[in-house]
């Protein structure tokens, strides 16, 4: 039976809220990868070598990051500087070096960017110091020249993924290795791995996507965490791979349909984006603002997307043919009734509340939501 304390549970997350979601034990690898592939070389450079590829654009700090509201703050990117400066360790700097040119940030961004604040933009004034407290107040220019040489001369760890390793052992590093200050979402890493593909056209492809404005309909809420490309990589993912090709757990799904993505064709691409949006809006004329969301059972709850309906019921629009979607249109006062009475049946509610990436729950929910449109079509 459902939990009642778990469907009361709402996910905030900066800002956006999304219905809470137990994806029940996501540890296990079905198939660990082989380490042997793993390719990182481990260097001791002077922080002035960074600097200079900060300086010269070198160094991706991926911008969409920094606009999040937990940034590090003034007084911790201060300490992090004051660190620097009485020569205390700082921990390792890891780089996915696909290019020499540009390499991609692992762990260590609010690092570099408390660094790139200080040093380089000079918008960094040092507040709260510890230590170094006839400094407070100073920027970069402001210290003196035995001061900013420690900075050019301390010495760092930096660990180098080579190129050749491969993209789904790169995720799976990147997971294990992203410990900093400002933790990053699964999605955020997916961004950040898929920028070394075409340019990064799975993570654009998504991002397009989550612009529209029919998309902004149904998920009203701002996201600065990748909470929404999330969300629209899980439709991709069950569209693409279907919902037997699902194996929990759902993070490493999501690895591989991005990964998947950013090897399609562009016109392969437009079409996805195209049935999907298309998807969005069929939905929205059918269910109005209670698209997606349990609120279409009980007007009582928040009008909080629910993402493993979401999953079901647009990827189950998906596959219909323009026939079917106008049936399902015109009938939109059955199909509306048929999964109010699915958001009141236990088996159905919990698998879109408890344990939700389980293979079990996640196969249960797509035949319900099927099978009531099946009925309805065939009725018709």
């Amino acid at each position: 039976m459902s939990n009642p304390i778990e469907i009361d549970k709402y996910e905030q997350f900066n800002g956006e809220e999304f219905e809470y979601e137990d994806l029940g034990d996501q540890d296990g690898i079905a198939k660990p990868f082989d380490p042997n592939k793993v390719d990182v070389n481990i260097s001791t450079p002077n922080l002035g070598a960074l600097i200079s590829r900060l300086k010269n654009d070198e160094i991706d700090l991926m911008p969409e990051f920094q606009r999040s509201p937990d940034l590090w703050s003034k007084q911790a990117q201060s300490r992090l500087i004051e660190s620097i400066l009485i020569r205390l360790p700082i921990p390792a700097f890891y780089f996915d070096a696909y290019e020499d040119e540009k390499w991609q940030v692992v762990d260590g961004l609010q690092r570099l960017s408390a660094i790139n604040n200080f040093v380089i933009k000079k918008t960094l004034v040092l507040t709260n110091l510890e230590f170094l407290t006839d400094y407070e107040g100073k920027k970069f220019d402001e210290l003196p020249r035995s001061l900013t040489r420690r900075i050019d001369e301390f010495q760092t760890s930096v660990y180098l993924i080579k190129p050749g390793t491969p993209t789904l052992i790169k995720y799976a590093l990147f997971n294990r290795i992203n410990t900093g200050g400002l933790k990053l979402t699964p999605q955020e890493i997916r961004h950040a791995m898929s920028q070394s593909v075409r340019d990064g056209v799975a993570s654009k492809f998504l991002t397009k996507i989550v612009h529209k404005d029919s998309f902004k309909l149904v998920v009203r809420n701002k996201s600065n965490r990748q909470a929404h490309q999330e969300l629209v990589l899980r439709h991709m993912a069950f569209t693409l791979f279907g919902t037997q090709g699902y194996k929990s757990s759902l993070p490493k799904f999501l690895d591989l349909a991005m990964i998947e993505l950013g090897e399609l064709s562009i016109d392969k691409l437009n079409e996805l984006g195209k049935n999907f949006i298309d998807t969005i809006k069929m939905a929205y004329k059918i269910f109005d603002e209670d698209a997606f969301k349990r609120s279409l059972a009980d007007q009582h709850t928040n009008k909080v997307v629910n993402k493993p309906l979401f999953e079901a019921v647009s990827v189950s629009l998906a596959r219909l043919n323009l026939a079917e979607r106008e049936t399902l249109v015109n009938n939109k006062i059955e199909f509306r009734s048929g999964l109010r009475a699915l958001l009141q049946d236990s088996e159905f509610i919990d698998s879109i509340t408890l344990s939700t990436a389980n293979t079990e729950n996640v196969l249960i929910r797509f035949e319900m939501v099927q099978s009531l449109i099946n009925n309805i079509l065939i009725e018709k």
